[in-house]
Order: C-alpha cells, then structure tokens, then sequence
C-alpha cells in the first residue's frame, strides 16, 4: 500500500493512487496542521487553538472535544491513518518521501528546483478554513516558492529566455514589489533581443518602487539594467543631473562667465571651482542649469556628486567613496584600494569618455582633487561655500565667485515665481521684499512661496519689518532664520510642527513615514502636510520619493525643536526610534533564518511600521535608511538611548557586511557595545562583542577578533544558552582558521560537541556538524569530514532553510573542498556552483567572489582553463567593486595571481 500526503496546494491524502475523504472543517485544520510539521508532537493547546481558530471551548471541554477530532480524522483516514499520540501532544508520522512538502525542501536543497516546483498543484491549502494557517504558516510556504523559481530562473536564463517571459510577467504581477523577478524578467526580454521592452520594463518597477515605497532599485534590478548598458544601449551613458528649476531666472552675468570657460579651454579640462558663495544663494541651482544648458557637448554622460561637505547631519563623503558610486554608473568596477591607485584607475576610465561632472557642496580642495578626471575632454563643476583657491593656484581651476542678487534679479525672481502683474501692481512693496531679503535666493524663495497664497505684498513687506527684519545680512544666520521664522507662520499648525519636529531627525534625508512617526500622524496626512511645507520651499524633495531639509532650514528647526517641551521632543524622538528600530528589525528576520527576534516590546503608540512583504523589500529597505540608521544610532547614543543602539547595530550588520560597508559597521559596532555596557545587559555585550569579532575578522585583526569571542562566550556564559556558545566557539575557529592554528580550531569545536551532538533543532545541529567537519577536514581527517558535513546538510534540508544564512553555504564550499580532495570532480564543482547560488540569493558579493575563485583554483588544478577564467574574472570584477567598502586586496590579488597562472598554461 502506498499512501501519499499533500499540502502545496488543496489538501489530499492519497491511498495507491485513489483519493480519500478528510473530514471537513475541523478535521482538515487538524490534519494540515500537523503535516506542515511532520514527525514533529504539537501540543494540545496550540491544537486547540488551531482547530478552533483562536476562539477554543471551555477549557474543561477543549481536551475532550480535541480528541473527538482525531478520532474522527483517524475514521475517515482508514489505513492512512499517521496521526500519533504521546504525552506532548500529537504528531503526524509520515515517510518524508511521501510528503510533498518534504520531498519539495529536499529537492530544492539538492538544486533540482524545477523537479522541487512540480510539486505545487496550486495555492497552498487554500481548501483548508483556517485564518491563523494563512496567516502563520502559508506566507512562510509562498516565500520558499518564490525563493525555488528565483533559482530555478537564474539557472535557465543561460539559455534561450523568449520563452520565460510569459511566465515571469505573470509573477511580477502576483508579486509586485519582488525585485528579483523584475530584474530576470527585464534580463529574459533583453537576452531575448527585446530592449525597448526591458528597459520599459526597468522603468516600471523603478517608478513603482519610488512612488510606492520611496526606495531605489536594488542590486539585482541595477545589475539587469547594467548588462544593457554594457550591450550598447542608450541607456548606458548616464544621465545623472538634478532637474532643473522651470523658473531659472537671472544670473546672466555668470553664465556667460562659465560658457567663455567652456569656449575657451584648449586641451585641458575645464575646472570651475566656485560657484562660490554663501548658503542659499543659489549656487547648486546655477550650476545644474547651465550645467543642462551644456549636456550636450559631453555624449558619455552626466554625473552628479553631493559631496555634503557643510551638511551638520553627516560626514563630508570621502573620494574614495564618491568614486564607487561614480564608476559603476559607466558599467566598470572600482580599482584598487590604496587611493593613488584607485585615483589613477578612475581617472584612466574617465580620460576615455567625454564627461561632465559637478561635484556639489564641496568641503575644500582635499575632497575634491582626487575625482578630478584624467584626459582633455571632461568638465568638471564644482559648488563650494569656500573658494578652494589651492584648486586656482595648482590645477588651474576658474573661480566664478556668486554673490546675492542685485535688486533686478531679485524682481525677476519674484516675478518668475507670482507673475508680472502682481509685481507691477505694487512695485514699492516688491522692491522691499529683495531689499529684506538681500537678494538671497534661499529667503526670496520662500517669501514667494507665501506670496502665491497672500493678496498682498505690501502686508507681506510689513510682516516682515515686524520681525525686525528691515534688511537681512547674509553673514548673519539670525536674518535668515527670521524668515524661516516668519515663513512657518504662515502654514497651517500641524505643518508648521511637523516642521519642526523634523528638527529631531539625524538626516541626511527621510520617508515619509518616519515623519508620520515623528508627529504620529497617519501617513496620508503626513505626506499632505509636507507637501504644504514643499510648497512653502522649507522641505526639498528628490525623484526618489526621499525628503531633506536644506542645511540652513534644517539648522533653523533644530533650534524650534530643541524649544519644546522635554517630554513632548522626547516622546517624538522615542517614536522615531521605534519606527526605525522595528521596520529594520523587521527586515532583519527576513534576511536570516532561525534568528531569534530582538525586538519583543511593541512600538509607542503613534508609530508607523513600515511593512516588509518579502526579502527583496527587507534589502530595499536596508539600502535606502542604512545611512540614516548610522546616524540615528550615533544620535541614540549622545541621547542615552541604549537600548535602540544596540539593537538597530545588531539587526544592520548583515547588511553592512553583505554590502562591504566594514568601517560603518566596526564604527557603529563600537557604539552598540558602549550603549549594553552602560544597560548592563549580558546578553545585549555578548552579541555586540559578536559583531565586532566579525568586522575585526574582516580586517585581519584576529588577535582583536578573538578578543570580542571570548568576551562574548564570557558574557553568554551566565545564560546557560549551548547554541549561543556553539556560534561564538565557531566563530572562534574561523578566526583559528584564518590564523593557521588548525588543531587550535578543531579544539574549541570538538569541546562543545558532546553538548551539541543530540540538538534537537536540525540547523543548530547543522550549524555545528558543517563547522566540526571542515575542522576535521583542515587537520586531514576527509572521511570523517566528509560525513559530518553530509549529516549537516540533511539537517539544513530537514530545517527548510530559506537561503538567507551563511551556514549552508559554508558548508557547501567545505563539501567542495572536501570532493576535490577526494578526487570526486563532478560533485565537487555541483557544491561549489550551488554555494555561489545561495550566497548570490543572500548578496553576500564578499563570499561570491571568495567561493568563484576556490572554484577557479580547482578547475585549473582538473584542467578547466576556459570555466577557471570565467570564475575568476567574475571574481575579480566583484572585488574590485568592493575594494573601497572592504579590506579586500589579498582577494583581488589571488585572483589576478591565478589569471595570470592561465596565461601561462
């Protein structure tokens, strides 16, 4: 007799092939409940609370009336009958081979994801009536299929990829927001030979993302857009220019200056250090018009850096910085890490091409000399409020000083902004206005924008002379600030306190629904209100959805804040932590598997959660606030907010080393370790000394490294908790490993393996085997390594990771170590070719170029140069790209090393 149980769609059970009747209602609740943990005891209350949907009988009634249930599922099952009893509960015992879903978790572990999707014969149980299994355990199915067609597409987009498109546009239907379905579907249309609709494609969900969720594209969308570009698309030169203001007026004197420049340079780039001048008087706004003015003399694009090099909310961007973000915008990788070479690399790139760039709001000369460009067909447009004179004296750079408008660019101005016949009708009073103004862009900005609301500007004139403001001195921050002052009365109440609550925020910039939190409103309401402070010019905002203060503004509402009363600033700063802290926390646990929650409190009454549906949102999430988090937790810490330091540290890490940011991360790690020393919370200091031992493995600093391990293990000791010190203890032999100390890492692990022999949950089981076997293989014991690291990959498959940890890559690299040492060729490259695949799903580019060169080294070691140079020119490419985030040379050198070992073959 053969019976078959099956989940991935309707509920059936199978007897040789026939059909048997589950009892409705309750009965099938039961039975689904206890296959989607089989072989596992559920106890009676959480059946309970399942079979009768969170509303159970009376207690002294549940227990009988449970039993009631099973006996009549067990009636109806007949010879199918797995429902087992004990004294924890009940349990379903199956033949896992005879359960779709295990059979689905064990194919898909194997790589055979087309053969694992079969499987699916429609919506996951959606004959079953149960809100908490839609709820709890369906979204948790849906996300691993999802997962297995990713997979399953990025191996078939090597081939022909017409015939996936019908396909994945119907997937990025059902899944909106997936980026990685959009970023296959636009590579399947453009492999397809079908550009036009692969960048209509790109463009779709790139505006879909900004207008719904404020975020830019991720990784895997700008890396499809990128192999368009490299293909000859239009697309590839970049078009980076902010736009520009449709009321541009004045400043004929100076635009004339920059075009002479332009004219009159003879084989050297143009080099216009100052568009100098105070703040706000309109230097970035010059330079992007004339700069639009002149795009076409310069076909290989546009770029645009805002260097922040006065913005009080963070650190001036460094050059090598600026340079990561600059060079992939042409399709090529970073260079090398010291900054001469990198320097000399970008500048080779860019002497090819004919480029403008305008570097905005540059701090001095330092930041700016190593993005000046190489060759004599660039342009570069700098904005500083200093005049960089060493620029003048040694690179030959055109200063264009800018000064505040005289009285008719002042009028003109105004006059571009409310019209010519409110001008002419009271020219004494507009006169006034540039006059209390001082010409200053910025302030007559803002005047204008109350001016199209008010009737009168002889009453807005007089307004201002009530502020005492007769005439404004531009050097002097406290006239500014009284138009600032006088402009937020004039908005509506709740704008003009958003506004100054927005004093509060760490910046450099923020969604709109962390200004919701902030002044716990509704998000339709806050997006309402800061339209009404857009409109009154106090709030600038960007393509990308993202809003941000001007540094002057943003100075002005941090004086306003710090006015409030302390419990009322208080309670908004909490709510904008909270926002912070559980929409990352949030993200957080859908790019790990198995991770404990961090995060148990609920947020403050007020606060707007972002939702996080799936992993390609979590990362989106963590690449458009990870600046912003950075600064929070800097601030939290001046604030005495320890417990959100620690915690938002914590839950960015994964991003942060994934991304190579390691400098944020030591930085920030530092800061979280400080914030549980001053809780005194063991448990907060072992897992901050956790994530510092990490970024200090990065560094090859392992003596540092081994330090925060054993003050982590030290902290965790009191809890008693084995897992826990199992991870620290292979973190421990990692840093061994990178030493040498073979034996040394072996110890510490074989230690603790009497305690975690019989775990019962199969991924810590797994964690510990992967990490016992590769300790066996280094000391030369590949038998016994061989099979530790094949029990621990059952125990991964028999867990259903999700593909976001490190442990069952690692452990496929070890398997791949161990075949190629054994002599089993095949198998080894299928562990090294599905370890790539899951840390490509986890983007973890650090540990894809790692595993492509270990698979390059074998492949020239069986003789495979042709599959060796792809692996590690992909490898060094990734590198590269890295090198300014991540202390990544000895991996672009071992690549380079190997390459030219094929040269000589």
């Amino acid at each position: 007799m053969i019976v078959e149980y099956r989940v991935l769609g309707p509920l059936e059970v199978l007897v040789d092939g026939d059909v048997v009747t589950v009892p409705a209602g309750r009965g099938r609740v039961l039975l689904a409940t206890l296959l989607l943990r089989a072989n596992e005891f559920v106890s009676v209350d959480e059946l309970v609370d399942r079979v009768w949907d969170g509303e159970p009988p009376a207690p002294d009634r549940a227990h009988k009336s449970l039993q009631t249930v099973v006996m009549r599922l067990r009636q109806a099952l007949g010879p199918a009958n797995c429902v087992r009893t004990s004294a924890r509960g009940y349990t379903a015992e199956v033949d896992p081979e005879r359960l779709d879903l295990t059979r689905f978790r064990r194919l898909t572990a194997q790589g055979e994801h087309r053969a694992a999707l079969e499987l699916w014969r429609g919506p996951v149980l959606a004959d079953v009536p149960s809100e908490a299994l839609r709820r709890d355990d369906v979204p948790r199915l849906v996300e691993e299929r999802a997962v297995a067609l990713e997979r399953r597409f990025d191996e078939e987009l090597t081939g022909p990829t017409d015939r996936l498109v019908p396909e994945l546009r119907e997937l990025t239907e059902q899944h909106p927001f997936r980026e990685v379905f959009w970023a296959q579907l636009v590579l399947a249309l453009h492999r397809a030979d079908r550009q036009a609709e692969a960048l209509a494609a790109y463009d779709e969900i790139r505006a879909r993302l900004a207008d719904d969720l404020g975020v830019d594209p991720g990784r895997r969308l700008r890396e499809a857009h990128d192999e368009i570009s490299r293909s000859g698309s239009s697309a590839a030169v970049p078009r980076q220019l902010p736009l520009t203001h449709s009321r541009f007026v004045g400043r004929e004197r100076e635009l004339a200056r920059l075009s002479e420049a332009l004219r009159s340079r003879r084989d050297q780039p143009v080099l216009i250090s100052a568009i100098n001048g105070v703040g706000g008087v309109g230097k970035t706004s010059l330079a992007v018009h004339w700069a639009h003015r002149v795009a076409h003399h310069f076909p290989d694009g546009q770029i645009y850096v805002n260097l922040r090099g006065f913005d009080s909310r963070a650190e001036p961007v460094r050059p090598l910085a600026a340079i990561s973000r600059i060079l992939p915008a042409f399709g090529v990788p970073v260079g090398d890490l010291r900054a001469d070479a990198l320097v000399s690399y970008y500048r080779s790139v860019l002497a090819e091409r004919k480029v403008l760039l305008l570097l905005d709001n540059a701090r001095d000369a330092d930041q700016v000399r190593p993005l000046l460009p190489g060759g004599t067909s660039n342009l570069v447009l700098i904005t500083s409020r200093n005049q960089l004179r060493g620029l003048v004296a040694r690179e030959g750079a055109r200063p264009v000083a800018l000064d505040v408008l005289d009285e008719r660019g002042g009028l003109d101005l105004l006059t571009s902004r409310i019209g010519a016949e409110r001008i002419a009708a009271e020219p004494e009073a507009a006169a006034r206005l540039v006059v209390q103004c001082a010409g200053l862009p910025l302030a007559l900005s803002i005047v204008a924008a109350r001016a199209a609301t008010d009737d009168s500007l002889t009453g807005l004139a007089d307004e201002l002379a009530l502020e005492g403001l007769d005439a404004l001195d531009v050097d002097d921050f406290t006239g500014v600030r009284a138009v600032f002052s006088w402009s937020l009365r004039s908005l509506s109440e709740d704008a003009a306190h958003l506004f100054v609550l927005l004093g509060l925020h760490p910046g450099p910039d923020f969604a709109a629904a962390a200004a919701a939190s902030l002044a716990a409103l509704p998000l339709p309401r806050t997006r309402k209100l800061l339209g009404e402070l857009v409109a009154g010019s106090l709030v600038d905002t960007g393509s990308d959805g993202r809003f941000a203060l001007h540094d002057l503004v943003r100075d002005f509402a941090a004086e306003r804040a710090a006015a409030l009363p302390a419990a009322s600033r208080a309670e908004a700063v909490r709510r904008m932590f909270d926002h912070y802290l559980h929409t990352s926390h949030a993200a957080w646990r859908l790019l790990q598997f198995n991770a404990a929650p961090v995060v148990t409190t609920p947020p403050a009454p007020g606060v707007l959660v972002e939702p996080v549906p799936d992993a390609d949102v979590a990362w989106a999430r963590f690449e458009a606030e990870y600046r912003v988090l950075l600064s929070a937790v800097d601030r939290a810490s001046d604030l005495g907010e320890d417990d959100f330091a620690w915690k938002t540290m914590f839950t960015l890490h994964d991003y942060l080393s994934r991304q190579g940011h390691i400098h944020d991360a030591a930085t920030g790690h530092r800061l979280g370790l400080a914030a549980a020393e001053r809780l005194g919370d063991m448990n907060a200091q072992s897992l901050m000394h956790r994530r510092l031992a990490s970024t200090q493995i990065s560094f090859d600093d392992f003596a540092a490294s081994e330090f925060h391990l054993r003050e982590a293990i030290r902290c965790a000791q009191p809890g008693g908790d084995v897992p826990a010190e199992a991870h620290l203890r292979r973190g421990l032999a990692f840093a061994y490993e990178k030493q040498g100390r073979f034996a040394d890492a072996f110890q510490v692990l074989a230690e603790i393996h009497p305690r975690m022999a019989d775990h019962p949950d199969p991924y810590e089981s797994g964690r510990h085997l992967a990490a016992l076997g590769r300790a066996h293989h280094k000391v030369g014991q590949s038998d016994r390594a061989l099979e530790l690291c094949t029990l621990a990959a059952e125990k991964f498959a028999e867990s259903g990771f999700n593909g976001q940890d490190a442990g069952p890559a690692g452990n496929l690299e070890t398997l791949g170590e161990i075949y190629l040492h054994l002599g089993r060729h095949a198998e080894a490259f299928a562990s090294y070719e599905r370890a790539v695949a899951v840390w490509r799903q986890m983007r973890a580019m650090t540990d894809v170029a790692d595993c492509l060169i270990l698979q390059g080294e074998a492949l020239i070691e069986v003789g495979e140069p042709v599959r060796a140079r792809e692996c590690l020119i992909e490898a060094l490419t990734i590198a590269e790209s890295l090198l300014d985030r991540e202390n990544f040379e000895d991996q672009v050198q071992r690549a380079r090393d190997l390459l030219a070992s094929l040269d000589q073959i």
